[in-house]
């Protein structure tokens, strides 16, 4: 017999997992529409990084579980993106986040950060020809040498929150 109690928990903010898809920018204007994307209404999460200011495939992962779960406890920032940016960043204030990952005129190639594969379709919808979605991410899905690095900049920001 299935025990009731167990269905009606919440998900474990730890166990979600991310879509991640990696886009190759082909014309410029694509950055104004990422950006104006963001910005008008969209369900769940959604967020674009600079792929080349990424470590690894687990960082984004750890980075997105940590954000979901700190927007429940967090008095100085409520929106999951912007405080996926500041851990992914290690900065605690996010116009510096957004400036050390965030898509810039720069970014030759994104991350796209979903939770909606609906929505990234609706955005696919809305960028026409100026991006490009390519399959194989290029981006290590973990890189052990890195780690201590990344998790002491995490907590940091964690604990300023």
């Amino acid at each position: 017999p299935r025990c009731l109690a167990a269905e009606s928990r919440e998900p474990d903010p730890e166990q979600m997992l991310p879509e991640i898809s990696y886009i190759k920018i082909l014309e410029w204007n694509s950055l104004a529409t990422m950006r104006d994307f963001l910005r008008k209404s969209h369900e769940g999460f959604f967020s674009f990084i600079d792929a080349d200011k990424v470590v690894s495939l687990e960082q984004v992962r750890i980075c997105y579980s940590k954000s979901i779960k700190m927007v429940e406890t967090s008095t100085r920032v409520k929106l999951p993106e912007s405080i996926f940016l500041m851990l992914l960043s290690g900065r605690n204030q996010i116009s510096k986040a957004q400036l050390e990952v965030g898509v810039s005129s720069s970014t030759k190639a994104v991350l796209a950060v979903y939770d909606s594969v609906s929505e990234f379709r609706r955005f696919l919808e809305t960028s026409g020809s100026g991006v490009i979605v390519v399959e194989n991410i290029p981006v290590p899905e973990s890189l052990k040498e890195k780690d201590g690095e990344i998790f002491s900049k995490m907590a940091r920001v964690q604990l300023a929150l």
